[in-house]
């Protein structure tokens, strides 16, 4: 189960419909409530203070990247990986007008990044407008359509999309067919918690007061000598020193995973554990 003893409230990126919701419905259960908030910070900072409340928010997609505020709050904040699961990610276009003929574009950033090459073909003169969520982008739309000398268009999730036939210009315009984002459960750090390393995987945050050739060659080495088996790896620059990095590791659990850890204890380098979990897929 992802959701700790206790927990009655998820929050999650509304409003009700985005893909943040699709998540957290997976892990909904009939004793818990699902809250929406208009943005992740909010999300994770209600998460951070509460212990009766989780977070469901994206991590990764598997084709524009890493959420970066996400990743560097769970730093920031001291927050606890409790699962993760993914989603597949398809949006529809919404217009009014034919498409070379739309002067604005209505889209949540990362939806924005995942629909570049479309943009590029079909909406040459869309101007974008930056919204809360993918929903909003729709409920955007909509509530402009009708305005005189309004030429727009929306990029929605493609359910929304197909709840609105008499715009739907286009269906699954991201820019990969197995467009994917990757959903984390996240809640509170409590001091007493005990990580299990029998569950799937473990993510972690680690970095080092030296900057030397090598470095990075050093701590994969203790990875390799326990054969632990790395599924993500990534440098983030420090909050601390400029132009000093620090790097996010996930890696699947094995035997050996107690053994690399104290191996790394006793290194140069500082960890900090973001959690051990299951995922739903």
């Amino acid at each position: 189960m992802m959701l700790p003893q206790g927990c009655s409230r998820i929050i999650t990126l509304g409003p009700q419909g985005t893909f943040s919701d699709l998540a957290a419905q997976r892990v909904l259960l009939p004793s818990v409530s699902c809250h929406y908030v208009r943005t992740f910070a909010e999300a994770l900072l209600e998460a951070s203070e509460r212990q009766d409340t989780v977070a469901v928010v994206p991590i990764e997609n598997s084709v524009a990247g890493t959420v970066v505020p996400v990743q560097d709050a769970l730093v920031r904040w001291s927050l606890r990986i409790l699962g993760e699961s993914n989603v597949s990610v398809r949006y529809g276009l919404l217009a009014n007008v034919v498409l070379e003929n739309a002067e604005t574009l209505f889209a949540h950033p990362q939806a924005f990044e995942q629909t570049s090459d479309f943009q590029a073909h079909h909406l040459p003169e869309a101007r974008p407008v930056f919204t809360d969520s993918n929903i909003d982008s729709g409920v955007r739309f909509l509530k402009e359509v009708d305005q005189p000398g309004f030429s727009g268009a929306a990029i929605v999730p493609l359910s929304f999309a197909e709840q609105n036939p008499d715009y739907l210009k286009q269906s699954d315009i991201q820019d990969y067919p197995n467009n994917t984002t990757r959903f984390l459960v996240v809640g509170s750090s409590q001091p007493e918690f005990a990580f299990d390393f029998g569950r799937t995987k473990t993510s972690m945050f680690i970095e080092s007061s030296e900057d030397r050739a090598g470095l990075l060659y050093d701590l994969l080495s203790v990875f390799n000598r326990f054969h632990i088996n790395l599924c993500r790896l990534e440098s983030r620059p420090s909050k601390k020193v400029p132009w000093i990095y620090v790097f996010y590791v996930d890696f699947y659990n094995s035997s050996e995973t107690q053994s690399c850890l104290d191996a790394l204890s006793s290194s140069q380098f500082q960890f900090q554990i973001l959690g051990s979990y299951d995922s739903l897929d």
